[in-house]
């Protein structure tokens, strides 16, 4: 399979006050993530995992190494629209993420980012909706939904958009078992569509029903 993510000797070490240093978020961390592929990040707390996925859509840009999204470089400021339009990003704090008043304004904003008619992209976030749970919420402000309901929200919008790599982080936290498997066969279906969806996790079950390889990152490696 074609690779879509790759990451050659990525390193990378957050900023530090005057004359003091930091260790390295990320030391020479190589990978490849092939499309169509489900892909999970394991480590404790402060291992690296969040930093590496911030790389992926160049919300961080490298201090050594490289990161190659569909063969673009992340550092070529030239392409960062492109790089960012195929990539989903799912945070563990979603409401950050939010943009329209609305609910179901707010899954359709990816498609109409795609160049869906509005018919088209409101048909999509029903559907969409409809299969996470959350319809009866179409009309109600994004910022007024529970946490759980926040993050089946921005998985939603996420899938709406059909991006070419979705990363998620705890995408599956606060669900009841029926919300749980929706979005299972609903991440399932973006990677039977050719997504490469990598995710940050810890929910035992979702890696298992996904069958996802894993990379466990330590101290940054």
């Amino acid at each position: 399979m074609a690779v879509m993510i790759e990451t050659r000797d990525l390193t990378y070490t957050y900023p530090a006050p005057e004359g003091e240093t930091n260790p390295p978020a990320l030391r020479d961390v190589s990978v490849q993530i092939e499309k169509g592929s489900f892909t999970v990040v394991l480590g404790h707390n402060g291992s690296g995992k969040s930093t590496f996925a911030k790389h992926l859509n160049a919300v961080l840009l490298p201090c050594g190494g490289a990161v190659y999204v569909d063969g673009m470089d992340t550092r070529d400021e030239k392409l960062l629209l492109e790089i960012r339009r195929r990539i989903g990003m799912v945070f563990q704090e979603p409401e950050h993420q939010f943009a329209a008043s609305t609910v179901r304004d707010e899954v359709a904003i990816g498609p109409k980012s795609m160049g869906k008619t509005d018919e088209e992209a409101y048909s999509i976030a029903d559907r969409l909706l409809e299969r996470l749970n959350l319809s009866r919420f179409a009309k109600a402000n994004p910022f007024t939904l529970s946490g759980g309901e926040k993050r089946r929200l921005s998985v939603a919008s996420m899938l709406a958009a059909a991006p070419k790599v979705l990363v998620m982080d705890e995408p599956t936290f606060g669900q009841d078992f029926t919300t749980w498997t929706s979005m299972v066969q609903l991440i399932a279906g973006a990677r039977d569509q050719g997504c490469a969806v990598i995710m940050i996790t810890h929910d035992e079950p979702l890696i298992e029903a996904l069958g996802a390889r894993r990379i466990l990152v330590r101290e940054g490696e």
